[in-house]
């Protein structure tokens, strides 16, 4: 199978990736790509760039198993792997974005709880200040801006819905509205405000969770399902392997 000429070529389509300019060639992104990468602080065309050097690596061996006369059938299953090398990566920045929204929608009522307790005795952007140490890590640095912009114009109410927007998760953006609610409105209705925001937080911590606990428990039932898939499978490959013997004997 392996000959002179086989070889050759080979080589040489690695000679020519490696004195070829990735970076000239026309890549195809996700349409949410610029956002996961915004978010997830990666540099874009860095991205794009080394999903693109693993996956040509991988391609490598397409033009060798056609030189052999692989089957197409044959060569189907590596070419869904070339495919697969080049949305991995894609695919485990959706994974951390998703384990960062459901991160935050844990951590962030906890910390809206310990805002509401300083707002009793407080200003907004001082008990924002005072709450920096005990806020989510992946906050703080949005929160240090918020609070500057806060000092800077109080009563501008995109500078509250813009904090953590990038997440897209409605409960955030009505809670800073109604963080916004309690530093514009006067005194007389300020309670009701804040009562509002311990309302709002303690259905969202309920929901929050449910949804844990409905997460751990599907994830247990797979886990008990497995035993019975693996019987079930052991069961036909012993059905089958038996009425092959039958239909042998004739």
């Amino acid at each position: 199978m392996f000959t002179v000429r086989g070889v050759s070529i080979v080589l040489l389509l690695i000679l020519a990736y490696a004195n070829f300019n990735i970076k000239k060639i026309p890549i195809r992104k996700e349409s949410d790509l610029d956002h996961l990468c915004r978010m997830s602080n990666v540099e874009l065309d860095y991205f794009q760039f080394n999903r693109l050097k693993v996956a040509l690596r991988a391609s490598l061996i397409l033009p060798f198993l056609m030189f052999v006369k692989v089957s197409w059938s044959m060569q189907l299953p590596f070419i869904v792997l070339v495919v697969l090398v080049y949305r991995w990566p894609y695919m485990n920045l959706v994974k951390r974005f998703n384990g960062s929204i459901q991160h935050l929608r844990y951590e962030f009522p906890i910390w809206l709880r310990q805002l509401q307790i300083l707002l009793q005795s407080n200003t907004v952007a001082v008990s924002m200040e005072i709450s920096i140490p005990m806020a989510p890590l992946m906050i703080r640095a949005q929160l240090h801006q918020l609070i500057h912009q806060i000092r800077q114009a109080p009563q501008q109410i995109d500078t509250y819905t813009d904090f953590l927007s990038g997440y897209r998760l409605m409960e955030v953006t009505r809670a800073m509205k109604l963080l916004y609610r309690y530093n514009a409105v006067g005194q007389a209705d300020s309670v009701r405000q804040l009562n509002r925001m311990i309302t709002t937080t303690g259905k969202w911590l309920r929901q929050q969770r449910i949804q844990d606990q409905e997460s751990q428990s599907v994830l247990l039932q797979w886990w008990g399902i497995l035993p019975l898939l693996s019987v079930t499978v052991v069961f036909l490959v012993m059905m089958m392997v038996t009425i092959t013997s039958f239909m042998e004997r004739g």
